[in-house]
């Protein structure tokens, strides 16, 4: 399968194209500048360079399947890159036909009204992605992700979100959820919560119901799956002014 990864050069994308090597995938690496490109090409990707605020349309061309896992260096680019950058990779995998988009999200991106400052300009970035890719008549799936965090990975994941918890996810697991997802077709149209957990990430994702849902433009169940329970984001300060060498979807809090 030829998949597109966006926010290659980053923490959390790094480890999922390492990972589809890994299965025999070829991937398409989408970083910002050619200096992150050259490491990604020596470990036998094939890396494009394009800037998520601009024209990347052109990435989605000729590729299978698609993982959004990029996230903003700086706060100002939120909007544009969290939530725009993802959203428009997104329309495009839809028009050229990709049959999977994953979209790699955050914990609280369904109630990002409930956080204040920066904190819930970084969810409602989110939140807008979400929204625009559930109106899209094509197999995408949604994972919001516990904070990263750099601890060793497990294998091992949670579905379930407790209400109430802060609630965290090992950055190498939350890789091989985006991985094994994409090979998963009842995961289609669906939003998951993976946190740390006690169940081999294989297993948890199988052990998921199917949806069987229409094409919808954000109504009915697709839209009442995107909602979140009482559950925090863990970390109740703000975001960093700058979030320089972040790249990820779902970053660590102060």
């Amino acid at each position: 399968m030829i998949v597109l990864v966006a926010g290659a050069s980053g923490r959390l994308g790094g480890l999922v194209v390492a990972l589809l090597l890994g299965r025999g995938h070829t991937v398409r690496a989408l970083v910002h500048e050619q200096a992150q490109a050259d490491p990604l090409a020596e470990l036998g990707a094939q890396p494009v360079v394009g800037d998520l605020r601009g024209d990347v349309e052109w990435a989605a061309d000729g590729c299978e399947a698609a993982v959004f896992a990029a996230g903003a260096r700086h706060r100002s680019e939120l909007g544009a890159i969290d939530g725009g950058g993802a959203a428009k990779l997104a329309e495009a995998a839809d028009r050229f036909e990709l049959r999977r988009f994953v979209l790699c999200s955050a914990v609280g991106a369904g109630r990002p009204e409930r956080r204040e400052g920066p904190l819930r300009e970084f969810l409602e970035a989110k939140h807008h992605a979400e929204r625009r890719l559930a109106r899209l008549d094509m197999p995408w799936t949604i994972l919001r992700f516990g904070r990263l965090t750099d601890e060793p990975g497990t294998g091992r994941i949670s579905t379930a979100l407790p209400a109430g918890t802060p609630v965290t996810l090992r950055r190498d697991d939350g890789a091989l959820a985006v991985v094994e997802a994409l090979s998963r077709e009842h995961l289609a149209r669906q939003m998951l919560h993976v946190i740390d957990g006690d169940r081999p990430v294989a297993d948890a994702l199988d052990a998921v119901e199917p949806r069987s849902l229409p094409p919808t433009h954000a109504s009915g169940l697709a839209a009442g799956q995107l909602d979140d329970l009482d559950t925090d984001y863990e970390g109740d300060g703000p975001l960093p002014p700058e979030l320089v060498g972040n790249e990820d979807p779902a970053p660590g809090m102060p």
